[in-house]
């Protein structure tokens, strides 16, 4: 590595831990943040031969670190059948306690229905959640590498015709969604807060807001698909 180019890297190790952390909050407390940091670090390094001053670096780093970093996380496998059925089992709990109540019910009373601790609920809850982070992301995606984003400076009208043709498809998808659901994923994704805070900000239980952002997710993925 020349001189120069560790002179890079220190000078956007900040922008790698900031985005470590600001996923981080989204995780289970099992998972360290060392070790984003580090997948962040490496993506960093490789993008070095790539980096053009003229092609927004910064822009185009966040996407390779955080890009880095998520497929991390996905070799970890947040969508596994343990995860997939600890979520049936949750949205069971939800719809049979809310079904006797006759209205919303908290984290305490689904943990104490499943004879878990709050605890562990939100530890999978987060687990769950992320998983559908992950999902977000490819779906926003759609296929495309890095460098694709960030190929040129000047869009040709191929490039533009793609662009715009995936925004309209994404604005009508997320224009048929309900409002809490626009709103879960705006907080979620757009805004990046943990599902510990959306569930203060909007006073309902953490299992609530996981089982609203699957749906929404899972109608997104629909949608797009019928616009094809």
């Amino acid at each position: 590595m020349t001189p120069e180019q560790k002179e890079i890297v220190m000078a956007y190790m900040p922008l790698v831990q900031k985005i470590a952390y600001t996923i981080h909050k989204h995780l289970p407390s099992s998972i360290d943040v060392n070790d984003l940091i580090g997948y962040g670090v490496l993506a960093l390094i490789e993008s070095l031969p790539k980096i053009d001053k003229d092609k927004n670096p910064t822009a185009y780093l966040k996407l390779r670190i955080k890009g880095a970093i998520y497929d991390y996380l996905r070799s970890l496998d947040f969508a596994s059948r343990n995860v997939r059925s600890k979520e049936k089992a949750i949205k069971r709990a939800i719809e049979k306690l809310s079904m006797e109540k006759g209205q919303e019910v908290g984290d305490e009373e689904i943990a104490e229905y499943l004879g878990e601790s709050v605890e562990k609920l939100r530890e999978d809850l987060q687990a769950i959640s992320f998983s559908y982070l992950l999902s977000l992301d490819e779906l926003f995606q759609e296929g495309r590498s890095y460098e694709e984003l960030f190929e040129s400076k000047e869009e040709g009208p191929e490039e533009l015709a793609i662009k715009s043709d995936l925004r309209e498809k994404l604005l009508k998808a997320i224009d048929k969604l309900d409002y809490r659901e626009k709103l879960i994923l705006q907080l979620l994704y757009y805004e990046e807060l943990p599902l510990k805070e959306v569930s203060k900000l909007l006073g309902i239980s953490m299992a609530r807001v996981s089982q609203i952002k699957a749906n929404a997710t899972e109608k997104l993925k629909e949608y797009l698909v019928s616009f094809v």
